[in-house]
């Protein structure tokens, strides 16, 4: 996995500031194994079935090239998130 850029890195770090989180705790409770992780996995499923469903087949975005190009986009990097966060899970399983 690469490292995350500046930018993200550094989003990543305001917002667990902003909620009050450790990520100790968060390891813990939302590490790869948990509970907490599955649910992400989840969740990854749920929007990239509906990144499939509801944009890639949308007529809008079918009409408009750079919008497909987009929802594309949109739809590997969640099969991206999908195919990490299943792989850290299931080797702590």
């Amino acid at each position: 996995m690469s490292a995350l850029s500046d930018d993200a890195e550094s989003t990543r770090r305001e917002t667990l500031h902003e909620l009050g989180l450790g990520e100790d705790e968060l390891r813990k409770s939302h590490g790869p194994g948990s509970l907490g992780c599955h649910e992400a996995l989840h969740t990854a499923a749920l929007l990239l079935r509906a990144v499939d469903g509801e944009l890639l087949e949308h007529p809008a975005i079918l009409a408009t090239p750079e919008w497909f190009a987009l929802a594309h986009r949109a739809h590997a990097a969640l099969f991206d998130l999908y195919q990490a966060i299943g792989a850290g899970h299931s080797q702590e399983k």
